[in-house]
């Protein structure tokens, strides 16, 4: 009713209708089926493929689609006068990365070497707080760089999927989620090098 415009990369919108039913499966499980009465589909109202630019309020935006990284319609929201980018899902803080199986790591390093160019002032990261460069490096980018080294040479040396929990992740123990998710991570990201 205010004249509000939905916009996502068309790769977002595939991905939602691709996974829409399983979406709805999940939130059932978490409120029940009564809660998702009256709960409707919502897409995107316009879609780009790789880069979209306007203005609002005087303020330049952005937007870009970098994915896939952690979903194949990652995408970024730049504003180039304040220097700030919202990151979604590309970044992480505080709080270990989830690889699922729409994920793709090897991209999802690439996608963040493009933020990373942009060389911004202000991170707002799809989970933690805002955050700078040093930060996100740490949190995302050296976890992802990491979980790919290191499960190549488990592959290398013959490592079976079904040990990928033996895999020493501890150097990322300071992530909350750690434990639930280390081996989860080492198993998807097995799963995706098979395919390379």
């Amino acid at each position: 009713q205010r004249g509000a415009r939905i916009i996502a990369s068309a790769q977002a919108v595939e991905d939602q209708r691709s996974r829409e039913t399983d979406q709805y499966i999940s939130l059932g499980n978490l409120i029940g089926d009564a809660g998702l009465e009256g709960t409707d589909s919502v897409f995107a109202d316009e879609t780009f493929d790789e880069e979209i630019r306007f203005e609002i309020g005087g303020v330049e935006f952005e937007l870009r689609h970098v994915g896939p990284a952690h979903t194949p319609g990652d995408s970024l929201v730049w504003l180039p006068r304040q220097r700030i980018v919202f990151t979604g899902d590309v970044v992480y803080i505080g709080r270990m990365l989830g690889v699922i199986s729409v994920s793709n790591s090897r991209n999802w390093i690439s996608a963040f070497e493009k933020m990373q160019s942009l060389q911004p002032a202000a991170i707002v990261p799809g989970h933690g707080s805002v955050t700078d460069l040093e930060r996100a490096r740490a949190d995302t980018y050296e976890y992802l760089v990491f979980l790919r080294e290191t499960v190549g040479g488990f592959m290398e040396s013959g490592g079976d999927i079904a040990d990928t929990g033996s895999l020493d992740q501890s150097r990322f123990e300071r992530l909350i989620s750690f434990e639930l998710l280390k081996g989860r991570n080492a198993q998807q990201v097995f799963q995706e090098m098979e395919w390379e």
